[in-house]
């Protein structure tokens, strides 16, 4: 499994257009990347046996390939998010909800699910502006996530920014957080986006 160590920040679409044109954050150089389309597909069952184990289990289109990813919801200290996720490419024919493909590839999935069915609960329509944060040697990729959640024909718009730590201390990643959420008026998000998309549409309780 790989980690990630990241912050997510509620913000609203003025404010990230904002900060998608600064050029330094204190000592932190300000690069913009790239921008991407990503389509998520999570899945579960009906009574949310996944979420209620602080699982998500999705399939994402990206860049023309279709990536399934098993994500924890991990640790939280000091705002900061410690996930365990492991991925895998999907192969054209796969059936990523068969007993075959899950003990293959995410036996995890098959004990929590408990023989029941898996079954797409929602789905992230999201444009994603990336930005690379660098001092020297450390990293930290921000994601301005211009989104929405999905379920049948209605659409719930959501933004947040996702910094993301590739190289570095916790610390660095703490600083740079705390100096954009006091200055563009940011909140910490307490949820991973599928369960605040899942509390959009009050398909689970709010606390």
């Amino acid at each position: 499994m790989g980690k990630e160590i990241e912050v997510k920040l509620a913000a609203s679409k003025k404010m990230l257009e904002r900060i998608e044109k600064i050029e330094k954050v204190l000592h932190w150089n300000v690069e913009k990347k790239k921008e991407i389309h990503l389509v998520s597909h999570y899945f579960d069952t009906p009574g949310f046996n996944l979420l209620y184990n602080n699982l998500a289990y999705r399939v994402r289109e990206e860049d023309g390939r279709h990536i399934v990813t098993l994500k924890s919801n991990g640790k939280r200290r000091n705002g900061i998010y410690i996930r365990e996720e492991k991925s895998d490419i999907l192969l054209d024919g796969e059936d990523i909800t068969s007993s075959y493909y899950l003990e293959k590839h995410f036996p995890e999935v098959l004990e929590v699910s408990k023989g029941e069915p898996l079954s797409e609960v929602l789905t992230i329509d999201n444009n994603r502006h990336v930005l690379h944060l660098t001092n020297g040697d450390s990293l930290i990729e921000a994601s301005l996530d211009f989104l929405y959640f999905i379920k049948g024909k209605r659409r719930i718009p959501y933004n947040e920014l996702e910094l993301e730590l590739k190289n570095g201390t916790e610390e660095e990643l703490a600083e740079c957080s705390s100096f954009l959420r006091l200055n563009y008026h940011l909140s910490l998000s307490g949820a991973s986006k599928y369960e605040m998309g899942l509390r959009s549409f009050n398909l689970i309780p709010l606390f």
